[in-house]
């Protein structure tokens, strides 16, 4: 079985029509965590569709702490409950682009334990130049939102050993300090990588397993920023007995912005023929021809 963890904020609609386009599968299981905040998504719809609702009551943010609580709180439930041989996380913008049953036979012949996007090993021995600098600040201290005056007096106080600066996303002033130590070695080396998930069952319980018992890095990355973009990708690549392979998702980024693009109907022909399970990101109400084109696509088998 796959279960599919489906995370979404807005635009329940196009939720509803993923959910029955992956219980198209054989055997599928997809568990949704929709943030009931913004645009709410109806219950008992999704249940006909033929999904299930989750909500742990925390209050997610892109890229906060809650977020990396809530995939975590969710691998923990499927395995406890449903047990699935593989869980693949989706956003609600994702959409598959093959039959359901071409990507279980992908997972069942894979030889990895772990798909993920581009994993690379961040070193924080030294601060980097761009574009990894980013990743070391977020990394290598940990951070605390105290009010902005407050924030700003401890910034010129720490000096060197501390940073201002104002998130995305609406995620406010964060106060970056350095501490002296931190929980990566030669032990455990520190990666980054897409959060975007698909994991076989040894990998959600190693997941699950770190997440337990390694407390000191676990009380680390509660307080960097988006922990999820390496704690997964370290516990995995750092972990002998999973093998990483390439993720089945496709995103497609215009030059200069950290967000991908919006796939349009124009684009199918092109996503079709990547070799890709999945891509991300659509939006059925900017180009809904891109979604029908695809359903088509999966029906007749292509």
């Amino acid at each position: 079985m796959i279960a599919f963890l489906v995370v979404s904020h807005r635009s329940p609609g196009q939720v509803l029509r993923l959910v029955r386009a992956l219980r198209e599968g054989d055997e599928t299981y997809v568990l949704v965590h929709h943030d009931q905040r913004r645009e709410p998504l109806d219950v008992a719809a999704l249940e006909e569709a033929g999904g299930h609702f989750v909500s742990y009551g925390l209050v997610v943010e892109w890229g906060n702490v809650a977020y990396t609580e809530m995939l975590l709180r969710a691998l923990s439930e499927l395995s406890e409950e449903v047990d699935p041989d593989w869980v693949a996380l989706l956003s609600g913008q994702d959409y598959p682009l093959r039959p359901l049953p071409d990507f279980e036979r992908h997972l069942r012949e894979s030889p990895h334990r772990a798909l993920l996007g581009d994993h690379w090993q961040l070193d924080l021995s030294a601060e980097p130049p761009p574009p990894q600098r980013e990743f070391y600040l977020r990394y290598r201290y940990r951070h605390y939102a105290p009010p902005r005056p407050l924030a700003t007096v401890l910034g010129r106080a720490l000096g060197s050993r501390a940073y201002l600066r104002e998130l995305p996303m609406g995620l406010g002033m964060r106060l970056g300090v350095k501490p002296p130590r931190h929980p990566f070695g030669p032990g455990l080396r520190c990666y980054v990588s897409s959060d975007w998930l698909t994991l076989e069952r040894r990998a959600v319980r190693a997941v699950l397993d770190f997440a337990r018992t390694r407390t000191s890095v676990m009380s680390h990355y509660r307080r960097t920023i988006i922990p999820s973009e390496s704690l997964f990708a370290t516990v995995l690549v750092n972990d002998p007995s999973i093998s990483v392979g390439p993720a089945p998702r496709l995103l497609g980024f215009e030059e200069g912005s950290p967000h991908p693009r919006t796939f349009r109907a124009e684009d199918v022909e092109g996503l079709l023929s990547s070799g890709k399970h999945f891509a991300r990101k659509f939006d059925e109400a900017l180009d809904p021809r891109a979604l029908e084109h695809l359903d088509e696509a999966r029906n007749q088998g292509i």
